[in-house]
């Protein structure tokens, strides 16, 4: 069979690419940089692919995708010219797939990667006689930092969760920061985002705060700001959305450990918005979680805080309304 390359022109999504082996590994991050992340951030969430997929254009009626067993299950899907044709699930222990049938002129072919586990890729190829090219993009790059909520463990497959709708909807191209758990403006995050070219940034505040009770009043503000400035170093003039929470159910009038609530987290981080524009960046916008995904839809919550697959369909389609127009 005649074999993909796999690089950053193939391999989208990914802050960078490891070689291991004869392993390609996706991370989230600069992987050369990975000893000075946090011991929770290096605990398997960094090279969770969310967002990642593998983008060619081809003629090929055939695909074969290798990677390393798991030992969970795999699930990848495989889009052509922006639907989504098939939807795979590999058992633990398992190394490959293929699909077949698929039409034989050319197409736009994306193999998403799991949202939730760790896939190190090992060849992605096509039927031998068949040609492949890079998909030449002029799309914006969206670079979305979050927690759980937007790392999208529940939602209906990899090209399901919200962020990727969003994209899809917007014509954007994604690259994912969804950490779940560790949504906490870590210095070396915000590094991260300075040095990764991006024409788009939406940073979700708060959630993950309230969760572990890391910031307090007067430090909450004082590291999201701090976050900023630092992609504001490479980025000057980069639209950044800063969204508060969705509705989260107790959290929204309960103090967690050092006292704070969602509503009170809502007004700070309003505040730090207007605070940037007030100094002369009027390239940052607010927008409430609340207008995302509100009281209204608490059913859409099964443990009240996560989305389910539906619950991830509607802010897909409502974050593209609210991103709409910020960065033309």
């Amino acid at each position: 069979m005649n074999t993909i390359v796999l690089n950053s022109q193939t391999v989208l999504g990914a802050i960078s690419l490891e070689k291991s082996g004869e392993y390609i590994i996706p991370w989230r991050i600069f992987h050369e940089e990975k000893d000075f992340y946090t011991p929770n951030l290096l605990n398997g969430i960094l090279e969770v692919p969310a967002g990642v997929r593998i983008t060619f254009e081809t003629n090929s009626p055939t695909l074969l995708v290798e990677f390393k067993a798991s030992e969970a299950e795999l699930e990848f899907d495989i889009v052509i010219d922006k639907v989504l044709v098939k939807n795979v699930i590999v058992s633990p222990n398992e190394t490959s797939f293929k699909v077949d049938g698929l039409v034989a002129s050319y197409k736009l072919v994306e193999i998403y990667l799991s949202q939730q586990q760790k896939v190190a890729l090992k060849k992605v190829a096509i039927t031998k006689n068949a040609h492949w090219n890079t998909s030449a993009s002029l799309k914006k790059k969206w670079l979305a930092y979050g927690s759980s909520i937007t790392q999208c463990h529940a939602a209906e497959s990899p090209s399901k969760t919200w962020p990727a709708i969003t994209a899809d909807e917007l014509g954007l191209d994604l690259i994912c920061l969804g950490y779940s758990g560790q949504c906490q403006y870590d210095p070396m995050i915000a590094r991260t985002i300075r040095d990764t070219p991006v024409d788009f940034i939406s940073l979700c505040a708060g959630i993950n705060t309230y969760g572990a009770n890391c910031y307090n009043e007067r430090t909450f503000q004082a590291v999201i700001i701090g976050f900023i400035k630092i992609i504001r170093e490479k980025h000057p003039t980069v639209p950044i959305v800063l969204n508060s929470p969705i509705y989260g159910a107790f959290r929204e009038e309960t103090p967690n450990l050092v006292g704070f609530n969602l509503i009170e987290m809502r007004k700070l981080i309003k505040e730090i918005v207007e605070i940037f524009n007030e100094n002369g960046d009027n390239h940052i916008f607010y927008v409430c979680g609340l207008e995302i995904l509100s009281e209204e839809h608490i059913g859409l919550l099964p443990d009240h805080l996560h989305p389910n697959a539906e619950g991830y369909e509607m802010m897909g389609q409502n974050f593209a309304k609210e991103f709409k127009g910020y960065f033309e």
